[in-house]
């Protein structure tokens, strides 16, 4: 009898297999953008219950029933929007006052340039007749909405809270389900924990180091006089997490702002705090306690945000980087992905071991 002789399964080249997983990529990102408004809320409560758990822990050690470790938290992270939304009230209502005299400040500014232009003979054509700046009423009226929608906790932030309390409920139990769910993959387990711990530990410090920003850059734009400096140093602090390109957007606002209403040298000195802080945060400190192995390609930090920011809106373009950094652990966790993260990182000699 001979032998039955079967076709050979098809093979795909790798050009196929790349288009492929192209294809399906397309395909997630476009359901996650279908279902944004759900998701939204839930990557901000993983964010708060990842930066949260270290603190849980440490709690659950010294003795602390881990119901109760977990409301403490919860209050604490409660009252911290809190304090967040009222700040942010207080800045835009301030805001709302002041933002016609900024507003004709710049204006006259402008005037003032263009006659020293003139005066020393420059082509008037250098400066535009006019800047395309909104009407008054436009950014007064702009600036009061924002201060009365953000005074209240929304039904956003209450499942923000809700959910972080929950998963903050998992987190507990979640070693001992690894090890139930998988009991003969040993290594699987290994790398699992390794990967949530690179998580913590990245998490845990680019927020500390973000919060340390907008703390430093808020008090010393108080000291120097210039106005809104708790928004500035909030946005500063948000804008930490997106590296190079936030830090060059937070510092725009509050130079201006400085510029114009305390004239060249306050605003030369708000600039010279923004390159001193983020220079020594940035480039010294994050780097020392992360590893330079956590870096990430510049082309990589664009791409993270115009993907994540087209997906989730504002909120992914805040969480771009901390999503796409641990796309780049868990892909770093495996051998047979780990020249994916590779490609991601900011050094080739970052993997070379």
């Amino acid at each position: 009898m001979l032998p039955s002789t079967q076709p050979p399964a098809p093979q795909f080249s790798t050009g196929w297999q790349t288009l492929l997983g192209a294809a399906a990529l397309v395909v997630v990102l476009a359901g996650f953008k279908a279902i944004s408004h759900i998701l939204t809320p839930l990557l901000l409560a993983a964010f708060l219950a990842i930066i949260s758990a270290p603190p849980l822990t440490w709690m659950q050690r010294r003795g602390i029933p881990g119901p109760l470790a977990v409301l403490v938290l919860f209050s604490v992270v409660g009252f911290s929007f809190f304090l967040l939304f009222l700040a942010l009230q207080s800045a835009a209502e301030s805001m709302a006052t002041q933002a016609p005299l900024y507003q004709a400040r710049f204006t006259g500014w402008i005037t003032e340039l263009r006659a020293f232009a003139d005066a020393r003979g420059i082509p008037p054509e250098v400066l535009p007749e006019a800047l395309p700046l909104p009407a008054t009423g436009t950014i007064t009226g702009a600036a009061r909405a924002i201060a009365g929608g953000i005074g209240q906790f929304t039904a956003s932030t209450l499942l923000v809270l809700l959910a972080f309390m929950f998963l903050l409920l998992e987190e507990r139990t979640l070693s001992d389900k690894l090890n139930v769910a998988f009991p003969n993959r040993r290594r699987g387990r290994v790398r699992a924990r390794r990967f949530l711990r690179s998580v913590y530990r990245y998490l845990l410090i680019k927020t500390a180091a973000s919060a340390l920003t907008g703390l430093i850059v808020g008090v010393g734009l108080a000291l120097i006089g210039v106005d809104f400096a708790i928004l500035w140093g909030i946005l500063a602090g948000l804008l930490n997490f997106i590296p190079t390109i936030g830090s060059i957007i937070a510092a725009v606002p509050a130079v201006l702002i400085a510029l114009l209403g305390l004239g060249l040298p306050a605003g030369l000195g708000v600039l010279g705090l923004y390159v001193v802080v983020n220079t020594v945060i940035g480039n010294v400190l994050e780097p020392r306690y992360m590893g330079r192995s956590l870096g990430l390609s510049p082309l990589v930090v664009l791409i993270s945000l115009m993907i994540w920011g087209y997906v989730f809106g504002p909120v992914g373009m805040l969480l771009s980087i901390p999503l796409t950094m641990i796309a780049k652990l868990a892909l770093d966790a495996s051998p047979q992905t780990r020249w994916a993260g590779v490609l991601m990182s900011d050094s080739v000699r970052s993997k070379a071991g």
